[in-house]
């Protein structure tokens, strides 16, 4: 059971980025695994911007957010004041960025690892809990 970030998502989505296949296998193998994947609810609004602002398609950012918000192949969890704390000790200690931070900080408050595209999530965050890439 694995905690996704929003650089995967968004391979997922957007045809056109160099991981989307790599992105949109490991996410069909999770589905056919019955394996949970899990996500903080910031996914959505990151994987948005970056659809929406980075790649400049609104339409598809629409669409991503619908799928992610149905919750049929990513469960979203709360950014609460907990979680917040841990991302806050996450991000100081291994220097990681906020949002980012709030991945590794999720995937070490439920036991998990983290899957991810973010060399920083990878490098940084293997400190706190097993990262991977897709």
């Amino acid at each position: 059971m694995p905690v996704v970030d929003a650089s995967v998502c968004t391979a997922f989505f957007n045809a056109r980025e160099l991981q989307h296949v790599p992105s949109r296998n490991w996410f069909r193998e999770a589905r056919n695994g019955d394996e949970l994947v899990v996500a903080p609810v910031i996914l959505v609004a990151e994987v948005a911007a970056a659809l929406g602002r980075g790649l400049g398609d609104s339409e598809l950012a629409d669409h991503a957010v619908s799928i992610l918000l149905a919750r049929r192949w990513v469960e979203l969890f709360p950014v609460t004041q907990g979680l917040a704390a841990r991302a806050a000790k996450v991000a100081a200690e291994q220097k990681i960025r906020g949002c980012d931070a709030i991945y590794v900080a999720l995937a070490q408050q439920l036991g998990m690892g983290l899957v991810t595209l973010d060399g920083d999530q990878l490098d940084r965050g293997a400190a706190v809990v097993q990262t991977r890439t897709p």
